[in-house]
């Protein structure tokens, strides 16, 4: 893999002396999300496999461009699993587009996020340096950590070329029970139920239905089962990969844009801006189709306090993400201008402001699959 390494640095320095943008593909499974991408295309595909897994420490590294589908299959002949739950959109999603994304899946408030599993990145910056962050072990970064700050970063900072993640055992049992219930009702019991000592691993709501997935042990999953009540969903692998892949009817809708409200989960329904909603992350996630602009959306999230984005834009040129206060956008050009001075990684991608320039003729970004 160092050819393919050093071909990636080879173009890094192509772009600086043509002063073109790079635009880094993978599966191109998450092109729909922020800002128009454009730029020189930079395929990751290539630059794939695993380096090194000790299933004894839970410990993984893979190049950027292995698939999530492939590591997933790896890591259950060993009964483990990603941290997450990252998407694998038909097995074309990629180790190092997920991170950059920094997509989780309804476990998330339970075990955690991608983010948190990642222990280390090697990473291209715009200096065509290639650099290692973090290692392979629990306990390894002393200060700034450069490797998290790569997740939902949509590769402003450079070319993820490898990641070691942390990994987690599978459930030895899992149940998804389904109850009838109106959405402030629902909200309400996924509070309740976030802190009992039921085994949740799911909780989210979808046309007047609660789905609450139970994970752990027989025994515990089985006594949960009696306790709680209501109806067990037979299909519910399915269920809860139609969520995180984006395949659920609920996002079939493209007339209007999809917007994902993080808030507390505590916040209460927002009915106001329409009926259809499908709420995830036991009650810390709304996806909502509206017509609003981002500014109205991001006080409403803000007051409960969290953070909007436009999730499936209609116009790509406009911004996507949650606006920033000045303070923030310092940091964020601080960032940009330290990994990439040239502008040369998704200028544009998340922000207008971040690292943008002319070379794209004003609609600038990027794409990380």
């Amino acid at each position: 893999m160092a050819d393919i390494t050093s071909n990636l640095i080879e173009q890094v320095h192509d772009a600086i002396a043509d002063k073109a943008t790079l635009n880094l593909i993978g599966g191109n499974t998450k092109h729909f999300i922020g800002r128009q991408p454009v730029g020189q295309a930079v395929s990751l595909k290539g630059h794939a496999g695993i380096i090194s897994y000790r299933p004894t420490e839970l410990v993984i590294t893979a190049r950027a461009g292995t698939t999530i589908a492939e590591i997933q299959a790896l890591l259950a002949n060993n009964n483990q699993t990603l941290v997450g739950e990252p998407p694998a959109f038909n097995g074309k999603a990629t180790l190092g587009g997920s991170v950059a994304a920094g997509i989780s899946g309804a476990s998330r408030p339970f075990w955690g996020s991608l983010r948190d599993a990642i222990l280390g990145v090697k990473l291209i910056n715009g200096y065509c340096d290639h650099l290692q962050f973090g290692g392979q072990v629990m306990k390894n970064v002393a200060g700034y950590d450069v490797s998290r700050l790569q997740s939902g970063a949509f590769g402003a900072f450079g070319i993820i070329t490898e990641v070691s993640l942390r990994v987690r055992p599978k459930s030895e049992s899992t149940a998804t029970l389904v109850f009838e219930l109106d959405a402030s009702d629902a909200i309400k019991e996924m509070r309740h139920l976030s802190v009992s000592a039921h085994p949740i691993s799911a909780c989210a709501w979808c046309s007047g239905q609660l789905f609450v997935r139970l994970s752990g042990s027989q025994s515990a999953v089985k006594n949960s089962e009696d306790t709680l009540g209501g109806e067990r969903l037979e299909s519910q692998d399915l269920f809860w990969r139609s969520i995180r892949n984006f395949r659920h009817p609920f996002f079939a809708n493209t007339a209007q844009p999809l917007y994902r409200l993080s808030v507390s989960p505590a916040a209460p329904h927002f009915e106001s801006l329409g009926e259809d909603t499908l709420i995830d992350w036991a009650g810390g996630i709304r996806w909502i189709y509206s017509d609003q602009s981002l500014t109205t959306l991001a006080n409403i999230a803000a007051l409960q306090g969290g953070h909007a984005t436009c999730y499936r834009p209609i116009d790509r040129i406009e911004e996507c993400f949650h606006p920033q206060p000045a303070a923030a956008k310092r940091i964020h050009q601080n960032l940009k201008v330290a990994f990439d001075p040239h502008n040369l990684f998704n200028p544009g991608r998340m922000y207008c402001w971040l690292g943008n320039s002319d070379k794209a003729n004003g609609s600038l970004g990027g794409n990380i699959q």
